[in-house]
């Protein structure tokens, strides 16, 4: 078994404030796997995660354990599941509990059921780490934790019928375009120490000219590049370097003098197993 297939991780925004993250329920078909939690490295100086007297920081091996987040700002956690032994399933969720502060979330980070989302994502298969699946909006790799990117498949439902289109270039002798793929379709290689090196990206679909990509990306001992279009290309300037984070998002375009209503995807991948629950901020631990 891959370490792709053992172990799944999710980012958690939250506001500034006390927070108790509860594992709320495991596998139904099979032993539950245990959690990791903890800041993501960016949010490392403000955000602190407190388990039990005697339980590492941060760790919960079943369902009803918990741990509390201090947050002095906003910031986000990384959630990693990781599976008991091969074989075992991934599913679990969790409930996020406001004790005190202010954790009236706003509406681009709420999370629900992915299952009742259908939300658009990313999965890529990244050097040392295997299949990731990130929502949209969130670094895969990146400025704090770069990787080599050899493989990317767009999964979810898009608004109104959009598709969001790939075409990767690897980094062989010379680089490579692959052919254009579209949701469904992983466009890369697994397993092979080959990376991209480039990226193409372009929206399809009768609504395709309502919204826009905004991507970023990070090549090897480069500074970060932005791009914005319906249509984009991003190769690093000697075109061969090795992509090593990548960030794409939606974003609505304006049509004419009037903005095309607010889309923001939402930050769960549709067939990812784990899920988070905001509680009522009045709710009770």
């Amino acid at each position: 078994m891959t370490q792709a297939t053992q172990e799944q991780e999710t980012a958690i925004t939250v506001n500034r404030g006390l927070i108790l993250l509860r594992y709320a329920t495991g596998s139904a078909h099979g032993p539950s796997p245990f959690a990791i939690v903890k800041p993501m490295p960016t949010s490392a100086p403000f955000l602190e995660v407190i388990s039990t007297p005697g339980v590492v920081s941060g760790f919960l091996s079943a369902p009803g354990d918990f741990a509390i987040v201090r947050a002095e700002q906003p910031g986000q956690l990384l959630v990693k599941i990781v599976a008991r032994a091969a074989g075992d399933p991934l599913e679990a969720s969790f409930r996020i509990e406001p004790l005190s502060g202010d954790q009236a979330a706003p509406v681009d980070a709420q999370v629900a059921p992915a299952s009742e989302q259908g939300a658009p994502c990313l999965l890529a298969h990244v050097a040392r780490r295997g299949d990731l699946q990130t929502a949209l909006g969130a670094w895969i790799g990146g400025p704090d934790a770069p990787a080599p990117i050899e493989g990317l498949e767009v999964r979810g439902a898009f608004p109104n019928g959009v598709s969001l289109d790939l075409q990767p270039l690897l980094a062989t002798n010379p680089p490579r375009w692959m052919d254009w793929a579209g949701p469904g379709t992983f466009v890369g290689t697994r397993s092979r120490a080959l990376p991209l090196a480039g990226l193409r990206l372009r929206l399809s679909g009768a609504a395709a000219e309502n919204f826009e990509i905004v991507a970023s990306a990070l090549f090897l001992g480069a500074p970060v590049v932005s791009r914005r279009g319906r249509e984009i290309e991003i190769v690093s300037a000697a075109g061969a370097d090795p992509l090593v984070g990548l960030r794409v998002e939606l974003s609505p375009a304006a049509v004419g003098d009037v903005s095309v209503a607010n889309w923001a995807p939402a930050a769960r991948p549709p067939e990812s197993k784990l899920k988070v629950f905001r509680a009522m901020a009045n709710a009770v631990a």
